[in-house]
């Protein structure tokens, strides 16, 4: 469901997901995308079918992931939130 000139969050994971392939494109080594805690959440979404609204109802701001690809498969992890602090990598 959208309303009129809006998207639906399926569409928003299509946008992000487009944009996010595009950067990868480039061959950077490492790269940083922020945005806000839905869309966030929905690009986090296609990279681990696990996040959901439980996990953006624990979103915190500032909020901080790690995305690692390798191939086809990808991994997700919390590095950092304002209520638990920074965890040294």
């Amino acid at each position: 469901m959208a309303f009129v000139g809006g998207e639906t969050s399926r569409e928003a994971m299509d946008r992000v997901v487009q944009c996010v392939s595009e950067v990868l494109s480039q061959n950077y080594e490492r790269v940083a995308i922020v945005t806000h805690g839905n869309l966030m959440t929905l690009l986090l979404k296609h990279f681990d079918g696990r996040f959901g609204f439980e996990e953006w109802s624990r979103l915190t701001n500032p909020d901080v992931f790690v995305v690692t690809i390798s191939g086809d498969k990808s991994s997700v992890e919390r590095i950092w939130s304002h209520s638990g602090g920074n965890k040294h990598r």
